[in-house]
């Protein structure tokens, strides 16, 4: 499958369980990896999430097989969540989830787009760093940011997450 036949849209209310059922599907890579298992046995993000930024789901053949969420921060866009169904990795449709994610930081004249992601396995840091995504400077971690970080160490492991970010080359000035 190419990109070219995955559709974007903004999620609905109906969609919340199936995207809850690709989440939990997509943790399960993480039992195999050392370390994670208790992030794969994690309980998925809870309904009103989808809510608090703006959600898009990717299609395939009529059926969703991912989704993303974006939430502005600070001068910021924050990529709350972006998950693809396991069957559909490696076809285009998180690069295209995160490349409508950075139109909507520029969009909104946010000066970056930043995530906190596991520095590995290979979709998680690996992956943003092919898309030009680099770690965030400390002094670039802005208030907002700094309180979902925190919120993150009282349920992750922190040792193992790396914030990035990849400016958007509009002036925050």
């Amino acid at each position: 499958m190419s990109t070219t036949s995955i559709q974007l849209r903004r999620y609905i209310e109906a969609d919340i369980e199936k995207l809850r059922e690709i989440e939990r599907a997509a943790h399960q890579r993480y039992f195999s990896i050392e370390g994670f298992e208790k992030f794969a046995a994690a309980p998925t993000i809870a309904p009103e999430t989808f809510q608090t930024g703006i959600t898009t789901v990717a299609e395939a053949d009529g059926r969703a097989v991912g989704y993303v969420i974006v939430q502005p921060l600070d001068d910021m866009v924050y990529v709350a969540s972006l998950i693809v169904d396991n069957g559909m990795s490696g076809k285009g449709i998180g690069r295209a989830l995160l490349e409508w994610a950075e139109r909507q930081a520029q969009a909104l004249e946010a000066s970056a787009i930043c995530l906190a992601t596991f520095r590995a396995p290979r979709w998680n840091a690996p992956w943003y760093r092919k898309l030009g995504y680099v770690d965030i400077l400390k002094d670039k971690i802005s208030p907002g940011l700094q309180t979902i970080l925190d919120r993150h160490s009282t349920f992750l492991d922190m040792t193992t997450r790396i914030t990035m970010w990849k400016p958007t080359g509009v002036s925050s000035e």
